[in-house]
């Protein structure tokens, strides 16, 4: 049986004794607030700064990213030479050939056309009015859903309508911006959708034809749903892969515009059609110039990595004011490690506070800047979401960064 010595006994007594006394030592507040105010202001500052960076990018690319629909049975036709979702160009009588196809629910053929009204540059959309609701739902504020065959009708959306300050019943002109053409427009309805449509203007489908100016026999893209058990987006390619094979039919004069789809047949080269996801054609574009969402994060935290140098600034500041109270707490015998990690733990609770004040005035300062109509990308509001991902990445940031300036301080 071992018996420890009296002096091995003593030690411990004297160990736990300098333990009791540090313990007692540390649990005094020598930190002053009004030396941890600059602190915490250039913590809040820089996660303002962060998370301001954070929620536009990632709002952009989540508002682009949907701005067709998210469901997987959504499908999109596009042109995949077109350097913008916007801009492409596809046969319009598409979407009488495809709708025909077993398994495919509506057909939506869309025609975008860039225009300036009141001197405010938007999108113009073309679109079949009770094919394009079962896919968009869409709640009237104010007036009634257009119709096809209503001429010179349009519906705006209820952030344009504030925005360009349009009322119902109001005769609006509708200049192209890739054509000289123009239309006159009479405002029959003002919607809410809660997405992108809400900054864009609709009217029938020729109407968005007339201002694109590439002819009635062309439509910017065709939005399909699907019932994904009887038919796929590869299906589908190969159905029109079949219709490009055919022989070019005879020359004939394009005929005005009539009341539904127009039926001219155009000869078209396959490579140029694209078919997939709504969801995953906008992602494409995103991702064809490098704008993924991890990509978008990391730029993000470039951005507050820059910004927070003062942190690391600060930090030595404060510890620096507070060089007297360090040297009492090591004369009585505090150690270097210990000092640190108790200053780590008193700061790291106004550094969290600090932190989340930042979060908390970027989204109320962005969503004034979204009010006021500033904040948009291509025409359309960048939609601003609380992203939990985005508090998470930005604690943990402050907490590292909190913790290196601390840690890698210099106390005598």
């Amino acid at each position: 049986m071992h018996i420890s010595s009296p002096k091995n006994h003593t030690d411990k007594i004297h160990g736990a004794d300098t333990m009791k006394r540090l313990s007692n030592i540390l649990g005094f507040k020598y930190l002053r607030r009004q030396r941890i105010l600059t602190l915490t202001i250039i913590v809040a500052l820089s996660s303002m700064l962060f998370a301001m960076t954070a929620l536009t990018l990632l709002g952009f690319y989540r508002g682009f990213t949907a701005y067709l629909g998210e469901g997987e049975d959504i499908v999109v036709v596009y042109d995949r030479k077109s350097r913008t979702p916007f801009t492409g160009l596809v046969p319009a009588y598409l979407s009488e050939r495809i709708s025909n196809l077993n398994g495919v629910l509506t057909a939506s053929p869309e025609a975008m056309a860039p225009c300036t009204i009141k001197g405010v540059a938007l999108f113009l959309r073309g679109i079949m009015p009770e094919e394009f609701t079962k896919l968009n739902p869409l709640t009237m504020v104010e007036g009634e859903i257009i119709k096809l065959d209503e001429a010179n009708s349009a519906m705006v959306g209820i952030r344009a309508a504030k925005r360009l300050n349009i009322k119902l019943g109001e005769k609006i002109l509708a200049l192209g911006v890739l054509t000289d053409k123009c239309q006159e427009l009479h405002v029959k309805g003002i919607f809410a959708s809660n997405s992108p449509l809400d900054d864009e203007i609709l009217t029938p489908l020729y109407v968005g034809q007339w201002l694109r100016g590439a002819g009635y026999g062309y439509v910017t893209l065709i939005r399909f749903k699907i019932d994904k058990t009887l038919i796929t987006p590869s299906r589908i390619f190969e159905e029109i892969a079949q219709e490009a094979a055919q022989p070019a039919p005879p020359p004939g004069q394009e005929p005005q515009p009539p009341s539904i789809t127009p039926r001219i047949i155009i000869r078209f080269n396959i490579e140029s059609i694209g078919v997939d996801e709504a969801y995953n054609f906008m992602k494409g574009y995103l991702d064809r110039y490098g704008a993924t969402r991890e990509s978008l994060l990391v730029l993000s935290a470039a951005v507050f990595l820059f910004s927070s140098l003062g942190i690391t600034a600060a930090s030595k500041t404060l510890i620096a004011q507070h060089k007297g109270e360090i040297n009492v707490l090591r004369s009585l015998g505090a150690s270097k490690r210990l000092l640190k990690r108790d200053l780590l733990l008193k700061l790291l609770p106004w550094t969290i506070m600090a932190s989340l004040t930042g979060i908390t005035l970027a989204v109320a300062v962005l969503k004034v800047i979204q009010e006021q109509g500033y904040l948009q990308v291509l025409f359309h509001a960048v939609p601003i979401q609380i992203d939990p991902f985005v508090i998470a990445l930005n604690l943990s940031l402050i907490f590292i960064l909190s913790s290196l300036s601390i840690l890698r301080s210099e106390i005598e």
